[in-house]
């Protein structure tokens, strides 16, 4: 806001005030009139990511001394705790609120994987790495706005500030209250005094890049510390403050000796922009204001997890000043007065009964999709963490940029709007996949894929996605997934796929190795119900074509040449792993029965059963894993494109992946997974270090099944939960003298 606006700004109000005072009229009193045994008080809380949590320390010693504020201004961190105080959270409230949030979970998009739709699961294992998504329209590229959309963040602030969901008027809150963002058109600051409180907020926090903005009144907003990250002067006009207390919390810049890399020459320029407006604000301080500057030391903007440490700090700072503050205290009865005078808003557990519900969707989905995921119905009291789950659930879809709620009264009646915004890239997206791996032997393996989806082509989401993997390994599909109700229980998925694999026909005992390479062209189509998010029952009916190759070893002419496949499969799956790379809660189990029939086009008939179990179990950072795979022919005869496969990292480790086949397999693990970095820190790298005992085997009949022809094997490896996958490195043995050392990027699970 330029001085002359600004000026321009707080003339007029005060004209027509001064014209209401001629004339007798009522409604002329203003934020500045306030009691005159008391100073008015102006409260400004900067931005500084987690570093900003110290301000809680400073109104819990504000609150101690019965010191009045008049009104608050704040920006990012800032805004969100000004904006919770002007609510009506007390300092304690916030105290103990920032101690339960799950940091690393409000920093993520969307549900937790276990309450992701089925179908979103089975894409994480069909696409080895997934790097994120980008849109695709009319022949360009659309990237996202942000590493994050901030879904979480923007449920987490509307359960925080419910008890303000019914104003509108910032002025009309316990406190008078802005908060600060930056037009990212213009660069300037923008203030929100207007609204809905919890999307001020949200917008007064984009951090650039890393959350995606908000799109408010036309304008696109991002994170208020670009512009003013210590807005003295946005209180200075809102309440004509006779003493202003000013909270700095931001980072200082970084010294010579540690600007060493890109990352930190880069956010070396982001802090200096930040530094400067700070600097300038502070400038316009009078002698009677009182500045707070935190010692926060390496406490950093992304260090939600020590939330504790920052508020000791805020309060030990405000502490120094206890002189300055005292001096604006009031007596005990006159506070009282004061906090009575405000406007009173519900509590935090007055909860509204919903008259009725109002979907607004400017997606292609039907609005019944939506209203059919909803646990709440008219008549029922609002319960803000399940709704916020519900509505994170709907989000999980992937259909949506944000799926938010507001509450508002109509002609006496709570009404509760649920808003689905389309996402920003489009509908019809890209995403990348990488694989990569090697060994001591000399051999790798390198696949590269990429999946086009377009996403809601009908009112009940109909999808078709197209699949493209290059590497040692080739694979082309398409599929059009169609859900048949709003309910998404039942759907369709017919299906064309295309692949090529090579295939190794060898036991541990054999001292040759047999390689074929198979072509497979298959034409299906599978159709069943989603048990609600946890699984799926289908039915699969399929024909397949294809040829063995081979390539090298001891020639066997009878597995060589075309092959006709046909015939259907029944499968059961339970996915509630919370994370496919590194799980740590939850169970994956997989039955498949197959049936190869002559009738549908079949070489050779066959019956074939496989089970598939996966169950983690944590204590602290530390997770064991047992896993179980078992598979086998019930009669009939296999081709060798039939046969089952093991070998590769924590898959009979030792081994090269797929090296061991046959018409029977089992495997039993014993995975251990030791967390290396605090789990609780939001924005960290996941490190682990484990190892596995292992034993298994693969036969061609079921005579040769015994206990002593199992092959023992383990690994040692550490590994990262990294953007563009999980990456590891570890070794492995099986018996035979078959060890392998492993760089992985892709996934095992």
């Amino acid at each position: 806001m330029s001085h002359r606006h600004a000026k321009a700004s707080l003339f007029r109000p005060l004209l027509v005030l001064a014209l209401l005072g001629i004339f007798g009229l009522p409604g002329a009193a203003t934020i500045a009139e306030v009691a005159p045994e008391h100073p008015r008080v102006g409260l400004v809380l900067g931005g500084g990511g987690a570093r900003g949590m110290a301000h809680v320390g400073v109104l819990r010693l504000l609150q101690e001394l019965r010191v009045p504020v008049t009104c608050i201004a704040g920006t990012s961190m800032g805004s969100i705790v000004g904006g919770l105080y002007a609510a009506g959270m007390t300092p304690e409230e916030m105290d103990r609120t920032l101690e339960q949030i799950n940091w690393p979970e409000v920093f993520r998009d969307g549900p937790p994987r276990a309450d992701r739709p089925i179908r979103f699961k089975e894409e994480q294992r069909i696409l080895q790495s997934a790097t994120g998504e980008v849109g695709f329209r009319r022949g360009e590229v659309i990237l996202p706005q942000g590493l994050l959309q901030g879904q979480n963040l923007s449920l987490l602030l509307e359960e925080l500030a419910l008890p303000a969901a019914g104003v509108d008027d910032f002025d009309q809150l316990t406190v008078p209250y802005r908060a600060v963002a930056t037009d990212l058109a213009t660069g300037r600051a923008v203030v929100l005094g207007s609204g809905s409180l919890a999307q001020a907020m949200r917008a007064s926090m984009s951090i650039p890049s890393a959350l995606a903005p908000i799109e408010l009144d036309g304008r696109i907003l991002v994170d208020g510390g670009v512009a003013s990250n210590l807005p003295i002067d946005v209180v200075r006009e809102l309440c004509r403050p006779e003493v202003i207390i000013a909270v700095d919390v931001g980072a200082p810049l970084a010294p010579a000796s540690e600007l060493t890399s890109v990352l930190s020459v880069t956010n070396q320029l982001t802090s200096i922009l930040t530094v400067r407006n700070v600097e300038e604000q502070i400038q316009t301080l009078r002698p009677t204001d009182i500045l707070l500057v935190p010692d926060l030391g390496d406490i950093s903007s992304i260090a939600f997890n020590r939330s504790p440490e920052a508020v000791a700090i805020g309060y030990a700072t405000a502490t120094t000043q206890r002189e300055k503050l005292v001096r604006l205290s009031l007596s005990p009865a006159a506070y009282q007065a004061h906090l009575a005078a405000r406007p009173a808003l519900p509590s935090v557990d007055d909860r509204p009964v919903i008259d009725f519900i109002r979907i607004q969707n400017d997606t292609r989905l039907s609005d019944r999709v939506i209203e059919q995921q909803l646990d709440i119905q008219p008549g029922d009291r609002l319960d803000p963490r399940q709704l916020s789950q519900t509505l994170n659930r709907i989000h999980g879809m992937g259909e949506f940029q944000e799926v938010s709620y507001s509450l508002v009264e109509e002609d006496g009646r709570t009404g509760l709007i649920v808003n689905a915004e389309r996402r920003r890239i489009g509908t019809d997206t890209l995403q990348f996949g990488l694989f990569m791996g090697a060994n001591l032997q000399g051999e790798s393996q390198f696949t590269i894929s990429a999946a086009y989806t377009m996403a809601q082509l009908n009112a009940l989401g109909g999808q078709w996605r197209n699949i493209a993997q290059l590497g040692s390994d080739i694979i082309l599909a398409t599929d059009f997934y169609q859900p048949l109700d709003a309910d998404q229980n039942y759907f369709v998925n017919p299906y064309l796929r295309y692949e090529r694999y090579n295939l190794f026909l060898a036991q541990a005992a054999d001292d040759f190795s047999t390689e074929y390479r198979v072509t497979r062209t298959t034409v299906g189509l599978e159709a069943g119900r989603n048990l609600d998010r946890w699984g799926r029952l289908a039915l699969d009916l399929s024909y397949s074509t294809g040829r063995n190759e081979f390539r090298r070893g001891q020639r066997s002419p009878a597995n060589e040449g075309d092959f006709d496949s046909g015939g259907y499969s029944i499968s059961w799956i339970k996915d509630t792993l919370d994370n496919l790379d590194f799980p740590t809660s939850g169970a994956y189990q997989e039955l498949i029965y197959q049936d190869s029939l002559t009738a549908l086009g079949a070489d050779n008939p066959f019956r074939a059963l496989s089970l598939t179990w996966t169950q983690p179990y944590t204590l602290q950072r530390s997770t064991l894993i047992p896993r179980i795979r078992l598979a086998g022919r019930i009669d009939g005869e296999f081709g060798i494109q039939d046969l089952f496969r093991l070998g590769g990292f924590l898959n009979l480790s030792g081994f090269q992946t797929g090296e061991v086949s046959g018409e029977y397999i089992a495997l039993g693990q014993l995975i251990y997974m030791h967390r290396l970095n605090d789990a609780s820190a939001a924005f960290s790298l996941p490190l682990f270090a484990g190892g596995s005992l292992e034993v298994g085997g693969a036969w061609n009949d079921v005579d040769d099944i015994t206990f002593d022809s199992l092959i023992p094997a383990g690994s040692l490896f550490v590994g990262a939960d990294t953007p563009l996958g999980p990456a590891y490195l570890g070794a492995g043995y099986a018996q035979g003298g078959n060890a392998s050392l492993y760089l992985l990027l892709g996934r095992l699970f």
